[in-house]
């Protein structure tokens, strides 16, 4: 095998990995920009009877980082829409320690819903009487450097270019602060760095940083919002991957925290690298998996 040929396999590996962390936690865990849409009052949009409440809407991806656009309509043909103005809705539940933290979040935390301004759905047209898009970003700002990222001198400004700023520059609901606080991995290199704005709202760009970087990077460094225990969890599912390719026979040791899994009710399950995976993800997003 070529050194081309083994580093695609390390790639096809990682990229199998990354898909069993998403299939164990139902959605992609990295940021995106979705719509969705939902017909109220129903079982994901909550209407209160009184009409002077607001309205809560349960997206289907976690946890909701920012909500970009509302349109409702009545729920008939040919539909004419009605734009929400920014300032009518939020997240419900904001996310903890993302934006404007000293350090990245270590857990999962954050909501599923967004409340929605009283007076813009009502029971008049009886259940689903209505339907509602929402346009709003998900998940943990994740990307990779493009470029190399080098550190510049007072006072200029630090800039690293990337492949994806979704969810880096978004205004905290809670305190007002722009950009998310993320780890750049690049071994014995590793730092913490503060966003403060981005070229773009998702997809390629550039990240302005908050202070000037401490090391130089390469192209394809990582750079993160995600939990630690989701790259754990990501490097078991490799392990086991890797392993299965071309094996017909693999012993396992077990695992150390196996007894924090036999007290979780999944025993058993810890004996294989995938097993403890999906036990860590479980720990880290219980409320949700």
């Amino acid at each position: 095998m070529t050194p081309q040929q083994n580093q695609a396999e390390i790639a096809n590996i990682c990229a199998r990995a990354t898909a069993l962390v998403d299939a164990t936690c139902k959605q992609p865990l990295r940021a995106t920009v979705d719509t969705v849409q939902l017909y109220a009052p129903g079982v994901r949009a909550g209407v209160p009877q009184n009409g002077w409440q607001p309205s809560t809407l349960i997206m289907t991806r976690w946890p909701v980082l920012s909500v970009l656009s509302v349109q409702v309509a009545q729920n008939s043909f040919p539909r004419t829409w009605s734009a929400v103005p920014a300032g009518m809705y939020e997240p419900r539940y904001p996310v903890v320690g993302m934006y404007g933290s000293t350090a990245p979040p270590a857990t999962g935390e954050g909501g599923q819903a967004v409340t929605l301004a009283a007076g813009w759905l009502n029971w008049a047209w009886g259940r689903e009487g209505y339907v509602v898009q929402v346009q709003y970003i998900n998940g943990w700002p994740h990307t990779a450097l493009t470029a190399q990222a080098v550190p510049v001198t007072s006072p200029a400004v630090q800039t690293v270019q990337v492949d994806d700023c979704t969810g880096w520059a978004i205004t905290s609901q809670v305190g007002g602060i722009t950009g998310a606080t993320g780890t750049l991995f690049d071994a014995g290199a590793q730092e913490v760095i503060h966003v403060a704005s981005a070229s773009a709202t998702a997809g390629p760009g550039t990240l302005t940083l908050a202070s000037p970087l401490t090391f130089t990077h390469q192209p394809g460094a990582l750079v993160t919002t995600l939990p630690q225990s989701v790259t754990w969890a990501a490097i078991l599912f490799a392990v086991d991957v890797a392993l299965e390719r071309g094996a017909t026979s693999t012993t396992i040791p077990d695992i150390p925290g196996r007894e924090v899994a036999v007290e979780a009710g999944v025993a058993g399950k810890a004996s294989t690298p995938s097993g403890w995976a999906e036990c860590i993800l479980k720990g880290t997003f219980d409320r949700i998996i």
